[in-house]
């Protein structure tokens, strides 16, 4: 426990408060550009966490991204162009794209108050439940190595979960799920990756979306992939009415 606890604040620490400025890249060429919070009650420490989980996002799901004048809306000047939407964010939010003009740094990405809200109860839920956290990272870690090539038939049950599965099934299985572990990459999740569901077997239903990337027919195909909390360890999920699932 002592050592996820070390963990995830090292973690915490990389991921929300690097940096002393609010920037973010973009692009194949790692643009940058600076944030403009909607919130401006909002604390230095909050603002540059924000700022860390958006380079994560941007960090390779965001080099598709491209810079774009104009924008519907009179308030910004432009925005940035994703063609996929976020695997980081639960479809209740939006990622931020619009662009406003900022009298200090020239342009600026604009964080509207719902999402920094968003940001600010889910670093609270991060410093709660820090050892679940830090198994997070752990699961992502260990699923994107090679030592996953390790896992057996009799260990892979301890990966994934089924809704009311037999043990034979998992059995079954087994080489359908490691090929679908083998064919895909895993990225860091966000913070707003986590998640309370009423699907999934009681008492707790947390969820989270971690970030995948696979080849099809050649491009780059991008979607969440869901794992759930569960005895103590995250899993993948294959869940009725929510399978194995990549969002479109």
């Amino acid at each position: 426990m002592k050592t996820k606890s070390i963990l995830v604040a090292t973690m915490l620490c990389a991921c929300y408060c690097a940096g002393q400025s609010n920037v973010v890249y973009y692009g194949t060429h790692s643009n940058a550009i600076s944030l403009a919070f909607a919130d401006t009650n909002l604390s230095t420490s909050a603002q540059e966490a924000i700022a860390a989980d958006l380079r994560i996002c941007l960090s390779e799901w965001g080099k598709a991204t491209q810079f774009r004048l104009g924008a519907d809306d009179p308030a910004f000047v432009a925005h940035l162009y994703n063609p996929k939407i976020t695997p980081h964010y639960p479809e209740t939010l939006d990622f931020p794209d619009d662009v406003v003009s900022n009298g200090v740094s020239g342009l600026a990405l604009h964080i509207p108050k719902n999402l920094s809200d968003a940001y600010t109860n889910a670093f609270a839920f991060a410093a709660a439940n820090s050892n679940i956290v830090a198994a997070a990272y752990e699961f992502v870690a260990f699923v994107s190595s090679t030592n996953f090539l390790s896992v057996t038939s009799n260990q892979i049950a301890n990966y994934f979960l089924f809704n009311q599965a037999t043990p034979q099934l998992y059995q079954l299985a087994f080489h359908d799920l490691t090929n679908s572990v083998h064919g895909s990459s895993y990225y860091p999740p966000s913070v707003l990756g986590f998640h309370y569901s009423p699907e999934g077997p009681a008492p707790t239903n947390l969820w989270l979306y971690i970030p995948s990337s696979s080849p099809v027919c050649g491009y780059i195909e991008w979607g969440p992939v869901t794992a759930i909390w569960h005895d103590g360890k995250w899993k993948f999920s294959i869940w009725e009415k929510n399978p194995f699932y990549t969002r479109p």
